[in-house]
């Protein structure tokens, strides 16, 4: 049972330009346990008594001299800070048309005089505990977008850094690039860069179910699950993938997965080795510009224990470079509601990638202009080019 918000450390201000109507008031109000009230006696003192006194309620007379209560009201709603501080008009104005008009000033609520004691103070009691709960939302969202975007900075933090795309990639003469946008604060993409010893870098690219916090949750899991089982140098991707999703059937909960690819890029031999868990199929540029889609075909990780995924190899020489991307780039729908599927990915994606390095820049441009921001999941592109 939800308790009823505690009045006592309210705030209320009373405007009526006679003082018997401010001490039945504010008697009324004491009533009720609300110790902290101030008073007005016309719209030029209740303003300023609103700035500097603060009030949670306004108890608001129309007819005074100076400024009647429609012009306080309506000079009160032109502040942004005081446009939702409850206004309890207090009038002897009995004909609809002028009812009306206190509402169209800003009111939020009407006792019409001569007072009655229950109903003032029922009236009261409604719009401070209204204002106390809505405040303690306000306190909560913000907390939670705090604490949300300190979340989503840790997540940034465990993506690569361009200093370490650059560092790693020198080492095996590779040039990398990439780009993260997760759909909402944040996100179940996940990739790594895991180095291999000379001449050969490892690539893993994940996309957990969902997105959100429960999705981001799984790609800390597996961030700290690589730092315990990192690949080595040459056990093969296959196996890899297979440690990978033993761990993660232990630690997802019922409904949760993730695709994944693999690669081992091996300059030495020129060429990558790779396993595949449902991942979008990478696309591959030969040295001449020719883009063909590489077979991702496997199953997905983190549902059953035991799963073998198959090693595949395909040459990477000089001039070459490969694309990685989430389904994000394949699923969102367009500005005419149509997703860019497989079949049109190579001629949406490819005149960008033989362009002068970089070229995730240009390539993020188009998908913003074909595809409205934002997206409806997660996007990563990374980009392993062989110069």
């Amino acid at each position: 049972m939800i308790e009823a918000p505690d009045l006592g450390t309210c705030k209320v201000l009373i405007v009526d330009d006679q003082e018997p109507n401010r001490r039945l008031l504010g008697s009324l109000v004491e009533a009720m346990g609300i110790e902290r009230i101030e008073y007005a006696v016309d719209g030029v003192d209740g303003l300023a008594k609103i700035e500097s006194f603060r009030p949670d309620l306004v108890l608001l007379d129309i007819m005074m001299p100076n400024m009647d209560g429609f012009t306080m009201c309506r000079e009160l709603r032109t502040r942004p800070e005081w446009r939702d501080l409850p206004v309890l008009v207090n009038t002897a104005l009995s004909e609809p048309s002028e009812r009306v008009e206190c509402f169209k000033a800003g009111a939020t609520d009407m006792v019409t005089k001569p007072i009655n004691g229950p109903e003032v103070l029922a009236r009261v009691r409604i719009h401070l505990e209204r204002r106390l709960l809505i405040q303690s939302l306000s306190a909560y969202h913000e907390r939670v977008a705090q604490e949300l975007a300190l979340a989503a900075r840790m997540q940034s933090e465990i993506l690569p850094k361009p200093q370490r795309l650059e560092a790693l990639g020198e080492a095996c003469g590779l040039r990398l690039e990439s780009y993260y946008a997760p759909s909402s604060e944040l996100g179940g993409d996940f990739w790594e860069l895991l180095d291999l010893g000379p001449d050969r870098l490892g690539v893993l690219l994940v996309d957990f179910s969902g997105h959100g916090v429960g999705a981001a949750l799984n790609a800390f899991r597996l961030h700290a699950l690589i730092g315990r089982m990192p690949p080595g140098r040459d056990q093969a991707p296959s196996e890899w993938l297979r440690v990978l999703n033993g761990a993660l059937k232990g630690l997802l909960g019922p409904g949760q997965f993730a695709t994944a690819i693999y690669l081992v890029f091996d300059t030495a031999s020129d060429e990558i080795r790779y396993a595949s868990a449902a991942a979008p199929a990478p696309l591959l540029l030969d040295a001449r510009g020719q883009a063909a889609l590489l077979d991702s075909s496997g199953f997905f990780l983190g549902i059953i224990a035991g799963v073998d995924y198959e090693d595949r190899k395909v040459a990477f020489p000089r001039g070459s470079s490969l694309f990685l991307y989430s389904d994000a780039l394949l699923e969102s729908p367009d500005t005419g509601g149509r997703p860019l599927g497989e079949a049109d990915l190579v001629d949406f994606v490819g005149p960008e990638l033989t362009g002068a390095d970089p070229v995730l820049p240009g390539l993020v441009k188009r998908i913003e202009g074909r595809f409205p921001p934002p997206l409806p999941d997660d996007l990563t592109l990374v980009r392993i080019a062989r110069p």
